[in-house]
């Protein structure tokens, strides 16, 4: 294992000496040097002041290296949907967080209520992608539409914004079931291509007091599954073995 054949920590490392080896051993030992400073200051029994201290530099050093090994360096990801996408907070928050440190510029849009019918109508996916250009799109639609009673009958809109994104790198995160649907997370896998669809329907997520949507943890949480799933699933991260190797999730920072 990495961590073993290289006992390298933060408090060893100077800011110089942790981009030397960012750039020397390459995006693998970047992930390595910020994920052991990380789990040293949690280790250490010091207070979250007394770790920053110690491992500020190796962390900045460490993101540095990352993000300009990735493939995800330099690449714009768009984040789209109803309130299940968190606004400032939540699942975006987090999901932001993830692709920031792996180089990524992260944009997000949401809109309370959307539905899969009335983000079909609307011209602002549409606007969204002449604006920013993205070079992924993720999509999280459907809890609005949870309950309709014909389910099928919005096949044609689940299609019609998948085809939007014809040519680009995107995904589609179904609705984290509170309660069983009429049928809705069937209809997006069914129809969501080319878009590269995400089961959201059995994650075990906190809620907040309205019982449906996600409290910050639960919505730390989804970002998890999604993350490591986005790993496996996007092309441009499968051929690149020491991105995948490393454990491609940024740890918590203190």
């Amino acid at each position: 294992m990495l961590r073993r054949s290289c006992p390298v920590t933060a408090r060893a490392l100077s800011s110089r000496s942790t981009r030397a080896l960012g750039v020397a051993m390459g995006s693998a030992a970047a992930w390595f040097i910020l994920f052991a400073s990380s789990a040293e200051a949690r280790g250490s029994g010091h207070s979250s002041g007394d770790a920053v201290s110690a491992t500020g530099d190796a962390h900045a050093s460490a993101r540095e290296s990352v993000g300009a090994a990735s493939p995800l360096a330099g690449k714009t990801v768009l984040h789209v949907g109803d309130s299940m996408v968190g606004g400032d907070g939540g699942l975006t928050k987090a999901l932001g967080a993830n692709f920031t440190h792996a180089g990524a510029r992260f944009v997000r849009d949401t809109k309370v209520s959307e539905s899969v019918i009335s983000f079909a109508a609307s011209t602002r996916l549409r606007t969204l992608l002449a604006k920013h250009a993205p070079d992924i799109v993720i999509v999280t639609l459907g809890a609005n539409d949870v309950f309709v009673p014909y389910p099928a009958s919005l096949a044609g809109h689940v299609q019609a914004i998948a085809r939007k994104l014809q040519g680009r790198e995107c995904y589609w995160m179904g609705p984290p079931l509170w309660k069983p649907d009429t049928g809705i997370v069937q209809v997006i896998k069914d129809n969501a291509a080319p878009c590269t669809f995400f089961d959201s329907s059995a994650q075990k997520l906190a809620r907040a007091g309205d019982g449906i949507h996600p409290t910050e943890q639960g919505g730390a949480a989804w970002a998890s599954s999604f993350w490591d799933f986005f790993v496996k699933a996007s092309p441009r991260l499968r051929a690149d073995t020491a991105f995948v190797d490393a454990g491609h999730t940024p740890p918590p920072l203190p």
